[in-house]
């Protein structure tokens, strides 16, 4: 699907294994470390559900971003259940390849995952998870009309960039948006 924003166009396509096993060996630095995931087949299989999406600006490229939807974008917690169980909104994570970060790419993809989302889920409003210091993507969604509803404190589990599990206790917060009517 081609979803364009702010002049800047995105091809979207279902996850591959290929573009699954790249993600997994994107590497953050800094507090950003936190989104790592672990390179293992498991991890891999976990992005392959069907509501995982590669996003690149060259038609068949290589992946350089990725939006998931659904239980896969919310966190597993059982205080924030109340919070998810709100079925108006779709929950969207995304992710953006870390040489990428810092481009000016990030309101662009992230209204390219909510263009995606209104393919599937036309009448529901946007709901996000992110960490409190992750002051871009903070940006990026204020920008975008997404409110704070609930903050919260988390211990994140990820592999650092020499492959050592961490856990990390960090603030995150959950913002939500209206729904698109793009006319």
């Amino acid at each position: 699907m081609k979803l364009s924003s702010g002049g800047t166009t995105f091809y979207s396509r279902r996850m591959t294994a290929a573009d699954a096993a790249e993600v997994c060996r994107w590497r953050y630095r800094g507090r950003q470390e936190i989104y790592n995931t672990e390179d293992s087949p498991e991890s891999v299989r976990s992005f392959l559900d069907g509501w995982h999406f590669a996003l690149s600006r060259k038609y068949g490229g290589g992946i350089e971003a990725f939006v998931c939807f659904g239980e896969s974008a919310a966190l597993p917690l059982p205080e924030l259940a109340h919070i998810y169980r709100d079925e108006s909104f779709t929950d969207i994570a995304l992710g953006l390849r870390p040489d990428l970060c810092g481009k000016g790419l990030g309101k662009s993809v992230a209204d390219a995952a909510m263009q995606l989302a209104c393919s599937f889920f036309p009448d529901d409003g946007f709901r996000v998870t992110v960490a409190e210091n992750n002051l871009p993507a903070q940006r990026v969604y204020r920008a975008l009309g997404f409110e704070a509803i609930a903050s919260f404190r988390a211990e994140v589990i990820y592999p650092d960039n020499k492959g050592i599990i961490r856990t990390r206790k960090t603030g995150m917060e959950i913002l939500t948006a209206a729904p698109l009517h793009r006319g």
